[in-house]
């Protein structure tokens, strides 16, 4: 006996044994599960539409990247596509709605079919890139914080709208490279099929 998928965990009994990696058993308690968050409903049915090589960027609370509990979760998604960044958002990016920190996390569809191309074959080990938002974008009450030019006066883009302080992309050439710019060269070095 291997190590359980993710289906295999949802229909086995409430005791199963299982072999580990190195050779020992490991005795589990399987609690049933009577219900789905919607977050995990919404993941697994856009995964089912996507086309092999398809990409999806989903906002997710940031615990279901750190939980112990959602590893089955975490593993349901290697199996299907290739976890390509995990961004952490700042606790205060959708203030005044909400104070929970998430990320958004980037996949794309594997795909092992030759006359669909060569878009994204399933390998076993990869790199994917993390980043953390530093700049807040708002305040603890949900208001914008936006650039300022060294004057003082309001930082404004070609089209004359305030920028929003961030570190998320460089805004028209007037703000510093941000981790929009660190995945490309990532992508770059990677050979992504979408940066080829």
């Amino acid at each position: 006996m291997g190590i359980p998928a993710f289906p295999e965990l949802l229909r086995s009994k409430p005791e199963a044994i299982f072999q580990i990696a190195d050779g020992t058993y490991r005795k589990v308690k399987v609690k049933d599960q009577n219900n789905v968050g919607r977050d995990i409903l919404f993941i697994e049915r856009n995964l089912s539409f996507l086309k092999p090589g398809g990409r999806m960027a989903v906002v997710l609370p940031q615990g279901r990247f750190n939980n112990s509990s959602d590893k089955d979760i975490r593993e349901f998604l290697a199996d299907h596509c290739r976890i390509l960044a995990v961004v952490g958002l700042h606790g205060n990016v959708f203030k005044p709605h909400t104070g929970t920190k998430t990320s958004v996390l980037f996949v794309q569809k594997w795909n092992d079919d030759p006359s669909e191309g060569d878009l994204c074959p399933t390998v076993d080990d990869y790199p994917i890139f993390f980043a953390t938002m530093r700049e807040p974008s708002k305040d603890s009450s949900g208001d914008k914080i936006y650039m300022q030019a060294e004057d003082g006066s309001p930082l404004l883009d070609a089209h004359g709208h305030l920028i929003v302080k961030h570190d998320l992309f460089n805004h028209d050439g007037k703000t510093q490279d941000g981790i929009a710019e660190a995945f490309q060269e990532f992508a770059k070095k990677e050979n992504l099929s979408f940066f080829l």
